[in-house]
Order: C-alpha cells, then structure tokens, then sequence
C-alpha cells in the first residue's frame, strides 16, 4: 500500500542524501519519526527497495517487519522474531542450519521456543563470519499497543531493539520508524546514531509536492479538468499540506469525486487538520447510514485477526436489539459484500488482495486513533458522530457471534456452514469479545446456552473451530461431533468463571479426566493464571486432584511455576501440592520456574520445602543455572542460604564453581570460593 504513493523520484532527498548514505556505510539505529500520516511507510518502502537491489546482487542481507494495528499477529516480539529469523533462513543456508537446530530441539516444532531461544537463535544469525551488511527495517513501531501486558507488547520491542543496538555488529544496520511518542522517544533518541525527522525535512515537503503533481497529472478524472483548475489545485494543496500525507490523500479522494464546477469551492472550505478532514468524511456518509457504519467500525476496531469482505459485510446482516441478541435478517444481506462496505464507510477503509482473500482495513492507523477520540462522543454540525468505544465494540461483536453460534444445531455440515460466511470467526473469537464477568444477564444466558452440554451448539462450537490452544482444528469430520473435552474445560481455560460455577452447580464432574492440549480443567486454569477460576474448582473438590499429571507428565502446580503465576502457586501450595514431583524424569516445577526466570516463584517453592539441589536430565543444578549469570548476585546467595550443594557435579564433570568461572562470572565464583 506504501508503495502505490511512490511517484518518480520519490524519497530521492533522503536516498541520496548524507544521513542514508553513512547509515549504509556504518550501520548502529536510523529512527525515522513524523506525525501520523506524514509518509513514514512511504519512506520505509523506499528503503527497502533500494536495499533488495542490493540484496538481489549479493551484497547484502535484509528483513524487514511491518507493525499493523490490524494484525495480533504483527504487534509483538515473538511475531516479529519469527519473521525476521524466516527471512534471514530465505537468503543464507547457514542461518536456514541455525534455525533448523532450533525447530529440532521443540519436538521438530510442535513445542513454541521460548522469546529468549529466538533471541539466541537471531544472535548466532547475525554472528555468522563473512557476511556483508545485514539490514532490519522495523516500520510503524507505535502501532504495537502500549495498553496491554505486563511488559506491554512496546515495552517489549523497545527492550528488542535496544538488545539489537547492543549486540554492536559492525555488520548490523538497523531502522525504526515511528511516532515521536514519549515512550519510544525515552529509548530510541539515545540510541539513534542518525534520526530524520519529516517535520523538519524540506526534501520530505517537495515528496509530497511532487506527489500532487503526480496524481493531479496522472488520476484518469482530474487529467480532464482545465489547466487552471489544476494549477490552483496543486498550489493550495501544496501551501498547506504541513508535511501530511494522509492529508493530501484525503483532499485528493474528495475532490476527484467533485463536479468540475464545484472544484474551487470545495478545496476553499478544505479542513485544516487531518482530525478535521476525518470529521469531513463522517458528515459526507448518508445519515440512513450511520449505524451501519458505526457497527462496522467497531467490528474493525476490536476484530481478533483481519477480517476478509464477505465476514465483515455480515455484521450489516444483523438487527441490533436492546438487552437482547441481535436477530439475524437475511434479506439484509448484500449481493455484492465490497460495494457494500465501501459505499457505508467512504475512504475510511480500503479493501486489499491479501493471499486471494479481499480483506478489509481501516484505510490508515490515524483513523482508527481519530474513531476512538473521546472528542467523538459530541455531535459536530447537528450529525451525531460514532464514538467508538472499545467496551461497547467487544460486547457488540460478542453478541453477533453468540447470536450466530447458537442459530446453528447439529444439522449444520461443511457445505451448509458456507452459507453463514461469519461462523469461522465467530468460533474463533467469541471468547475473546466477551466479558469473563458479563454484567449483562442476557450475555450470560447466552453463554450458559453455549456452553450447556445437553444442547447442539457447544459441539457444533468446537467441531466448527477447537479454541483449545494448539488445537484450531476446524470440521475434522462432515458434521458435528462429540467434543474430545468438557465444557467445564474450555470455561476454566477461558476464564469464564459465571460458566464454571453454573456447571458445578447442574452436575457432578471427575477432575481427574484426562483431555485437551492442558489435559484438566484445573491445569488449564493454572497455566493460564485464572485465579478465581482455580479457587471455585477446589472448593468443588479438586483438592483431591492436585496431583493428576497429563500423559506428558505435567500436573497444576508444575504449570503455573512454569507460566511464572505466582499467586497461583501460593494457592496450590495452601492445598499442599506436592512441591518435588518430576515430569517424566526430566524436570520439576522449581527447575522449570528458574529456566524460565521467574525467581519470586522459585522463591517461594524454596520456602515451601523444594528441593534446592534439584538436578535436571543434563545434571545441572539451579546453583549451575545461577552461577551462568542470569541472574542477581542475591539470588546465588538465596540459593546458598537454603543448603545449595557446591560440589554438585553436571553431565559434564563440572561444578557451580567452574561453570562462573569458564563464564567470566567473578563475582559469583568469588561467592561460590568462599
């Protein structure tokens, strides 16, 4: 999409200018920042360009990462590491060999590796000898959510590309664009050895000249219009772009839409600002439209993956009721889904090919940011404008999918389930858009009606689409059958604590069924941290069941050590769990605990009489994994305060002592010498 506003000669300023030339030459951070709109994408895709003819002729490496509010899957860490280190495997056998290490010690990957083995896998890529420069161009950094998480997806891609300057590989040349946020402007300005700035770049300013000129002359209605009609076009727009080129785009988009006569006086009444040009292009949508219009935006604005034109065209399907599920009218639904959408939202979205499927996007970031201005809730000019609240558009969505999902019966098979073209989504992600704790009762009716194991829908729910995660299989058979775990399971994995209780209460169940990729229900709500979830299924009896391991040997208190769930293991712990049960001789939840770093929750089974000379299957000890220097000075001597055996030999013949000292740990070996 960037590279459709390439023009000739487009970037040329920066492309030949100093500041490209001696970041290609010594390599360290190019931040590239500029208020939404003003063409950073446009600035990435050129340099991408010129980076794949170098590439194509062998002198270089590259991969590139494009942030997209749009897609889960491109705002966090591990979905960009995998991207990277797949394009690295595509032009070097030897980064292929690395990686294909890396797959073959996760069970041929069928295990996720852990953040910090795709760290190290990145970091021997870029070690290899003898490779020319290699190239990471990481476009629109603030749309990875600041909001969520603890560190949030942005804190921990800052933390990424702060370990990428930091591994200072001569070879490494690295560029980020970006907002000039306070968060990303705390880490990257100090980081940055040449930062551009488009709102003070004057070549930036005649980019966007040129693209006026370029469209006005090219676009097949405006090439028609008078010469001075033109000219006056191209002088406004360019006096008063202020370096936006979601600006100008929008203007352009209005005025080739404008009757020749017209064309003076609408670039005259032209918004100032790109907020105002937004609020210009929701008075233009007919007001018979506007709730239609509304309810796409929520779905947009909170969908759980991008949504192709045939599912999002189905939410105008829907007659949206107060304190009820919406009915499904299909008489409403459109013979031609794209044209549909596009004449309710205007240039508020675009349509794109994506892999053969028309997806729908929000046509730019700044759009979605200006639908969920609180300055929305008031009405400008007598029309009332859609203030998108995130709240109301889950609750939304949530009420289509259960509203979809419970029309269905057992009856449905793969070529009547083509008929309802949202039903994939909606398995998918009900779940999601609904409340843990609804407030609503007819939510919660609903969901009870979902998840009720003598009616069709839960089974058609799962045969349609297995939320199970690791599961996603979707209609295995021709039509619906039983599913392989319990409704009690997917609600304790879920955090449907309502659901979980109601089940209770209408029937007796056996926590020691074995089924699902977590194996119980108790184990589901442990590794995924569900407190209130856990406490309701002891109270029920499934203190008795503490112990019940999964064929693969994982039981409660080993997968919320392993997930770092403290207040979790504290109340498994409370109901004495056994603390030093092994998973299939290999590991045990303390070992577990400190490989994956979280130290409160080594702590505190240390308190609970864990075994701290705990050997794994290569004989290391956690005073071995303490003495690599992972960790704080403290923690060896918490380790050594609670009877940590120094002598202790690994597979290997070595001690704590010697593992501190063939890693240059000093300190520690002066620790461990005493």
């Amino acid at each position: 999409m960037a590279r459709k506003a390439h023009h000739p000669g487009t970037a040329a300023w920066f492309i030949q200018g100093h500041t490209f030339s001696e970041w290609k030459k010594t390599g360290s951070l190019l931040w590239i920042h500029g208020k939404p709109g003003s063409g950073k994408s446009v600035l990435c895709s050129t340099i991408i360009e010129d980076i794949t003819a170098m590439r194509e002729a062998g002198l270089a490496s590259m991969a590139y990462f494009y942030f997209d509010f749009r897609d889960r899957a491109k705002q966090d860490s591990r979905g960009l590491l995998s991207s990277l280190l797949v394009q690295l495997c595509e032009q070097s056998d030897l980064c292929s060999d690395i990686l294909s290490r890396l797959y073959s010690t996760h069970a041929a990957g069928s295990r996720q590796p852990r953040i910090n083995a795709l760290l190290e896998c990145l970091k021997d890529m870029l070690a290899l000898p003898e490779q020319g420069p290699i190239y990471i161009i990481l476009d629109g950094l603030d749309e990875s959510p600041k909001s969520s998480g603890t560190p949030s997806k942005r804190e921990s891609i800052l933390e990424l590309v702060e370990w990428l300057v930091n591994l200072r590989g001569s070879n490494l040349r690295i560029c980020v664009s970006s907002c000039a946020e306070t968060d990303i402007r705390e880490v990257l300005q100090p980081l940055a050895s040449q930062i551009v700035s488009l709102h003070d770049e004057m070549g930036h300013v005649e980019d966007i000249n040129d693209y006026i000129n370029f469209f006005v002359g090219s676009d097949l209605k405006m090439k028609k219009w008078r010469k001075e009609d033109k000219d006056f076009v191209i002088n406004k727009l360019s006096q008063e772009a202020g370096g936006i080129f979601r600006w100008v785009f929008c203007q352009l988009d209005q005025l080739r839409r404008c009757l020749r006569e017209s064309i003076r006086h609408t670039i005259n009444e032209f918004p100032e600002t790109l907020k105002e040009a937004y609020e210009r292009i929701l008075q233009d949508i007919d007001k018979k439209r506007w709730t239609r219009a509304l309810h796409l935006f929520q779905f947009l604005a909170v969908a759980s993956r991008p949504l192709r034109a045939s599912e999002l065209a189905e939410f105008l399907t829907w007659d949206f009721r107060p304190n009820q599920l919406p009915v499904f009218e299909a008489g409403w639904r459109p013979d031609d889904p794209e044209d549909a959408l596009l004449s309710t939202c205007s240039s508020l979205i675009v349509i794109v090919n994506t892999d053969g499927s028309a997806v729908v996007q929000f046509s730019h970031f700044s759009v979605k940011q200006f639908l969920l201005s609180s300055r929305l809730a008031a009405a400008t000019g007598g029309v009332p404008h859609p203030h998108l609240s995130l709240n109301t558009a889950n609750i939304k969505v949530a009420e289509v999918c259960l509203g979809l999902l419970l029309q269905l019966d057992g009856q449905i098979n793969k070529k009547s389930i083509a008929d309802y073209p949202l039903a994939v989504y909606a398995a998918q992600s009900v779940l999601i858009h609904s409340p843990s704790r609804p407030a609503d009762e007819y939510i919660q009716e609903a969901l009870k009606c979902l998840f009720d194991p003598s009616k069709p829908h839960f089974a058609t729910w799962i045969w349609i689409y297995d939320v199970d995660e690791k599961s996603g299989e979707s209609m295995t058979s021709e039509t619906p059958s039983p599913p392989q775990a319990t409704p009690l399971y997917y609600a304790s994995q879920f955090d449907c604590l309502g659901i979980v209780q109601w089940l209770l209460s209408r029937r007796h169940y056996d926590f020691g069924d074995i089924s699902g990729h977590y194996g119980t229900p108790m184990i589901a709500a442990c590794a995924k941290g569900h407190y209130d979830v856990l406490q309701t299924l002891l109270r029920h009896g499934g203190n008795s069941y503490l112990s019940t391991q999964y064929p693969d040997g994982r039981y409660a208190l080993y997968s919320a050590s392993e997930h770092g769930h403290q207040k979790i293991v504290a109340l498994l712990l409370q109901g004495n769990a056994t603390v030093n049960t092994w998973i299939t001789d290999q590991d045990n939840p303390i070992g577990v605990a400190l490989r994956k770093g979280h130290l409160e929750v080594v702590k505190l089974l240390l308190e609970r009489g864990a075994n701290v000379n705990h050997q794994n299957r290569f004989g290391e000890t956690l005073l071995h994994h303490a003495s690599l220097g992972k960790y704080d000075l403290a923690f060896v001597r918490l380790l050594l305060d609670r009877g940590a055996n120094i002598s202790i030999q690994d597979n290997r013949d070595q001690t704590a002592l010697q593992v501190a000292r063939a890693n240059g740990q000093e300190e520690i070996a002066q620790l461990l010498s005493k």
